[in-house]
């Protein structure tokens, strides 16, 4: 009988996307779509790390980057005392024809565990990849390792960014940045800014604790009660993809209510509509929600019911944070 292959999920985040075994989650994060790093655990150990930047200016070749590299990883051996060794332009990967075009090296090195790298410049975009899977000495991972590597992907497809992080997956248009992230047990969120737009994704656990004795519009009403301020607020139930949900459109209110209300003196809040929708996943016991604020009416787009079509809620098993995964603060 053959052997089940274990199931995979999604992992996506500042356009680097990879297939990684379900197990893997995001365990910590840093930078932004220039430069950056990631890193993916198990329950046990770290197995998957990736360090991207922009490589247009870059004045080294791959091999020298290597080069660097290696070079870091063998003075710290040196000082630990761990013995450490390293294969240069290694073959451990089956088919190689993804890599053509392409500047690249593949290597391993060994200490403590069996780490298995590329090092790439993409010939499209130009940015430069570091991707490293670390396995243990005995451990037999070379299919794995050939799979997630296979996976691998750098930049925006046909304008769109994939985002997946704890089963939480949607596509948002290349334009729209990271601006800020709270990624806690029970409640994912979000936040990227498109010039002067905002676009705003949660993902909230125990729906069916949060929507006790409560309907989903009062529920939501009063969740969001300090960003619902601003508005004047039209909530209408509305079905999404087969789950109950609501849509939700807000308009400023007047100059002359926002006079008279307690304002900041200086830099007070843009006059702005809110697009939302809102829906409850019963399958997967989650809310979802996709707000997009904007400051011209024109600017709306139906950005929130396009983004949702690629929302995935209860396709895998979810997985949340274990407590808050380390992140920055958030740069908001």
């Amino acid at each position: 009988m053959a052997k089940a292959e274990p199931a995979s999920t999604l992992f996506g985040w500042q356009g680097i996307t990879l297939q990684v075994p379900a197990d893997w989650n995001l365990g910590r994060v840093d930078g932004d779509h220039k430069s950056g790093y990631a890193r993916l655990d198990d329950d046990q150990i770290v197995r998957a790390e990736v360090e991207w930047r922009e490589g247009k200016k870059r004045q080294l070749s791959i091999e020298q980057l290597v080069d660097r590299y290696v070079e870091g990883l063998e003075k710290k051996a040196a000082k630990t005392g761990v013995a450490f060794a390293v294969t240069r332009k290694a073959r451990f990967l089956r088919d190689k024809r993804w890599l053509e075009g392409s500047e690249y090296e593949l290597f391993i090195w060994e200490a403590d565990f069996r780490t298995y790298n590329l090092a790439r410049a993409c010939p499209l975009c130009g940015r430069i990849v570091l991707l490293r899977v670390l396995t243990r000495m005995q451990e037999q991972a070379e299919e794995l390792v050939d799979r997630i590597f296979a996976s691998l992907e750098d930049h925006a497809h046909e304008g769109q960014v994939s985002w997946s992080v704890y089963g939480l997956h949607f596509q948002l248009p290349e334009a729209f940045k990271l601006s800020g992230q709270e990624l806690k047990s029970g409640h994912l969120q979000l936040d990227f800014s498109r010039d002067r737009q905002t676009c705003r994704v949660h993902r909230l656990s125990l729906a069916h604790l949060l929507l006790q004795n409560i309907s989903l519009a009062d529920w939501y009403q009063g969740f969001f009660r300090k960003q619902l301020r601003d508005f004047k607020v039209e909530v209408a139930e509305e079905e999404l993809h087969g789950h109950p949900g609501l849509r939700v459109r807000g308009q400023p209110r007047s100059r002359w209510l926002q006079l008279i209300r307690p304002l900041p003196f200086l830099n007070p809040k843009p006059r702005q509509y809110q697009d939302s929708q809102v829906w409850v996943c019963t399958a997967a016991d989650k809310i979802c929600i996709i707000d997009h604020l904007y400051r011209k009416r024109e600017e709306g787009e139906d950005l929130p019911l396009r983004l949702s079509d690629g929302y995935f809620c209860h396709q895998e098993p979810q997985t949340e944070p274990g407590g808050h995964a380390q992140l920055p603060a958030d740069p908001q």
